[in-house]
């Protein structure tokens, strides 16, 4: 990437934040310790507490033999014996056993829901012991469950492919103190959800009791609770943005039937129209909305109308402001340098949901649930003649995404679009690009707007022009104005904004995606590789070559056009990746040609990580020795993956 900061570098528009050094955890612990004070939280004896700073160490470093972390699981929990309370109670202790929970032996398990059963009621309300209770919650319900996920994985499989049913390694005396588990503590919440619900510790315990009890494995834009065992971690992406359909496990009926409790009960609460207004009760309704959302339809249905009717924008608000005139007033900004923040930010003509940050989080979660009917309800009452506005709000753009993404009729896109179509400039210049890319997957998702978004794109990007459309996908990427970049300075390293990337791919999915494919390819050499040597640019050939509206021809002209920088992409972290894609798109012929390249300097490939990886996958050296082996090696490859 560039040598410029991000202060003095004209290719980002946006500042990056200075973002906070993280504290080491476990080198606070060590200095705890050494201060004589074991940890926060209840006292530990000490050479218990020093025996798990180095165990967090251990696990820090990775085990790889599946026995040696049974060992460790099991060696560290025998040490807790006697000393539960105090250990879960404790700073240190408590993270330590919240890691090895999962990987505990039913033994061990069961030891500590016997012993933390009877101190629920202080447990629920500490700040360390009631994360141990969470993963308790969340450790037995796995369990108690896993066997209907293994015969629901039966049933999607063809019968000519099934394979026996392996048991499970618990016994069933211990799945059923597991349900039992599970059961009990989600009465419980359930039975002091009036107390539960103010505490901010208490209230974490509510939300996993509604995730475990209605089948949620990860909420929209929530990260996997990644264990310290590097191995036992596949993915830690998470959910990505832009999704609009949540998975969920498959679940007994009596845990369906404790969701409705949960449902009834907050929702005859006298201030339930007031709670989507505080963060603590707005995180806890979200998480209550996607459950009831895999429970009960009509529950689900029910609940929006509520929030909507009486929280988001109840009968008896009135603006305060004329919508159409603010709108009108806000079109300028595109033409300004200083956009005025007061005028921005002036939420006093809009809903009352949008005056404040939980609520507007609880609106996004009921536009994810909302069935057809319920969705069109929430957007002719909150939304209409306001996008424009909203769009340029840095605190309601996220909404205005969720709101395009859970679009499912065309009729009803375009009017969304058409509100948003002289904004493109406005949305660039306040860094809310995400609204762009939203409405280029929703062009592509519903097959809609898209010459029109193309215009409008080419518009806000100053290259509307015969000179200008050469540089459409390299203004895209980097989402600036044909006036803000250095057209002689594209063969090297620049800012490539993640939103441009995703909207370019979305581009090149459109029916007719000409003026993106015919950019790129007016590029030299040197500057494609720039692009798919990038970590967000080298996406676009993911794109290029996969999209069913990119010609045949295009694509090999791109191919001919980096011939002589393989060697290069291929050394590459990111360019390897594009590299790839390019490859398995290419001809036979073209193959061929490509593995001539690389192989006649095949000891570079070995230079770097990324080019050996290359080398193996496509046995660079079998190429070497004989092209006619080389090619049957394949043809068989690809007859045994169909």
């Amino acid at each position: 990437m560039s040598e410029e900061t991000p202060e003095n570098n004209q290719n980002n528009p946006i500042p990056k934040r200075n973002r906070k050094k993280r504290k080491n955890f476990i080198a606070n612990a060590k200095k705890y310790a050494k201060k004589g004070q074991m940890g926060r939280g209840t006292r530990m004896p000490d050479e218990l507490y020093q025996y798990f700073v180095g165990i967090l160490d251990a696990m820090k470093q990775g085990v790889e033999d599946k026995e040696e972390r049974v060992a460790l699981v099991n060696n560290v929990l025998e040490r807790t014996k006697g000393e539960e309370l105090n250990v879960v109670g404790n700073q240190l202790g408590c993270r330590v056993i919240e890691l090895l929970l999962p990987f505990a032996s039913a033994e061990d398990l069961e030891r500590f829901m016997e012993i933390l059963s009877p101190e629920l009621r202080r447990l629920c309300s500490d700040n360390f012991t009631s994360h141990v209770v969470e993963t308790l919650l969340r450790v037995s319900c796995s369990r108690a469950t896993e066997k209907l996920q293994k015969e629901d994985e039966e049933e999607e499989v063809p019968k000519k492919k099934k394979k026996k049913n392996t048991e499970s390694e618990y016994s069933e005396e211990h799945i059923q103190n597991c349900y039992d588990f599970t059961i009990k503590i989600c009465k419980y919440a359930l039975n002091n959800l009036e107390d539960f619900v103010w505490d901010q510790y208490a209230n974490h315990i509510l939300r996993s009791a509604l995730k475990c009890l209605s089948g949620i494995t990860l909420l929209p834009g929530e990260k996997p609770k990644t264990n310290i065992f590097k191995e036992t971690v596949p993915d830690n992406k998470g959910i990505p943005p832009h999704l609009t359909k949540l998975d969920y496990k498959k679940v007994p009926d009596k845990f369906k039937e404790l969701v409705k409790e949960f449902a009834n009960r907050l929702s005859s609460w006298p201030q339930f129209k007031d709670l989507p207004y505080q963060n603590i009760t707005s995180a806890l309704l979200q998480v209550l909305l996607y459950a009831i959302k895999n429970v009960d339809n009509t529950m689900t249905k029910d609940l929006l109308k509520r929030l909507l009717n009486e929280s988001f924008a109840p009968d008896d608000w009135t603006s305060k402001g004329n919508d159409e005139k603010k709108s009108d007033e806000k079109i300028d900004v595109d033409n300004k340098e200083d956009v005025n923040e007061s005028i921005v930010n002036d939420t006093s003509n809009l809903p009352p949901v949008f005056s404040d940050q939980a609520a507007v989080r609880l609106l996004e979660a009921a536009l994810f649930v909302a069935k057809k009917k319920m969705y069109t309800q929430i957007y002719a009452k909150c939304f209409i003649n306001r996008l424009g506005q909203l769009a340029t709000v840095p605190m309601l753009n996220f909404t205005v995404q969720r709101l395009v993404d859970n679009c499912q009729i065309k009729e009803e896109f375009e009017p969304m679009f058409d509100e948003l179509s002289d904004r493109f400039g406005a949305i660039m210049a306040c860094g809310n690009t995400g609204v762009l890319v939203a409405l280029a997957k929703a062009c592509v998702r519903l097959r809609a707007r898209q010459a029109q978004f193309i215009s409008n794109l080419e518009a806000a990007l100053m290259c509307s022009g015969e000179l200008g459309q050469k540089y459409f996908a390299v203004l895209c990427l980097r989402l600036l104005p044909l006036d803000r970049i250095d057209v002689t300075k594209l063969d090297k390293e620049y800012f490539i904004n993640v939103h441009g990337s995703v909207v370019l791919q979305s581009i090149l999915e459109f029916q007719r995606p000409a003026r993106a494919v015919n950019s790129l390819l007016e590029l030299s050499a040197e500057e494609l590789v720039v692009i798919l040597c990038d970590a967000k640019g080298s996406h676009v050939a993911d794109a290029f070559c996969s999209s069913l509206c990119v010609g045949v021809k295009a694509r090999d002209k791109l191919i001919w056009k980096l011939k002589g920088y393989y060697q290069k992409l291929a050394l590459s972290q990111h360019g390897s990746r594009a590299f790839e894609q390019i490859f398995e798109s290419a001809s036979p012929e073209q193959q061929v040609k490509v593995m001539t390249e690389i192989s006649d300097k095949s000891n570079l490939l070995n230079s770097t990580n990324y080019g050996r990886i290359i080398a193996a996958k496509l046995d660079v050296a079998t190429f070497k020795l004989s092209q006619s082996k080389w090619e049957q090696s394949r043809l068989k490859t690809k007859k045994d993956d169909k």
